[in-house]
């Protein structure tokens, strides 16, 4: 039953996001970005972002924003993740400092101001920035932990590397429960309940 209600829950989702896509008025509409804008932001060091500075941040901490944590391949709309694969309901939500956290990340995903431009998606990395900017919503970050030691994001790299160069002093990840042990072991996280 429990599989039926998330095939359900993961068709409406999609259903709701195709007719959202045919109306003149839906909320996706509200967080375009523009391609020169995008473009004006390529190769500017994190200094000269307009998120410099910013500490306040428009967290979407909700169970229903967790669909936009996790990306899944697709022609610039913003898409619900794949319940079959993960029950968006089931994660965890934590809360941890950059200081604490930054030098924990393992060293194969670790980026530096010089490298982000190079490694990242640049229109990606562009849109993260100008949509934190802006004070849209923002989703956390799924945060895994990897076999070779240290963490590692499945996904939400492009936000992360924006917020933490922003002036915010913390940020919000997900994780899988299975993980919240391990990560206990390596970082302090304040656990949020639902």
């Amino acid at each position: 039953m429990a599989m039926t209600d998330q095939n359900n829950e993961a068709r409406d989702m999609w259903a709701e996001a195709l007719s959202l896509m045919f109306k003149g008025d839906h909320q996706e509409e509200l967080f375009r970005i523009s391609d020169d804008e995008i473009d004006a932001l390529e190769g500017l060091s994190p200094d000269r972002w307009p998120t410099a500075g910013q500490t306040d941040i428009n967290w979407d901490l909700s169970v229903p924003g967790r669909r936009h944590s996790i990306y899944l391949p697709g022609p610039r709309v913003l898409q619900p993740a794949d319940c079959e694969q993960i029950d968006l309901s089931s994660l965890v939500l934590g809360k941890a400092s950059f200081a604490d956290f930054d030098p924990l990340i393992n060293s194969f995903f670790r980026l530096t101001d010089s490298s982000f431009w190079v490694e990242l998606t640049n229109p990606k990395l562009g849109k993260a920035i100008l949509h934190i900017a802006k004070g849209w919503p923002v989703s956390p970050v799924l945060l895994s932990v990897h076999q070779d030691g240290g963490f590692h994001f499945g996904d939400g790299t492009h936000r992360y590397e924006v917020l933490k160069r922003s002036g915010t002093p913390h940020f919000y990840f997900l994780a899988m429960p299975d993980d919240v042990s391990a990560i206990n072991k390596q970082l302090t996280v304040q656990w949020m309940s639902d």
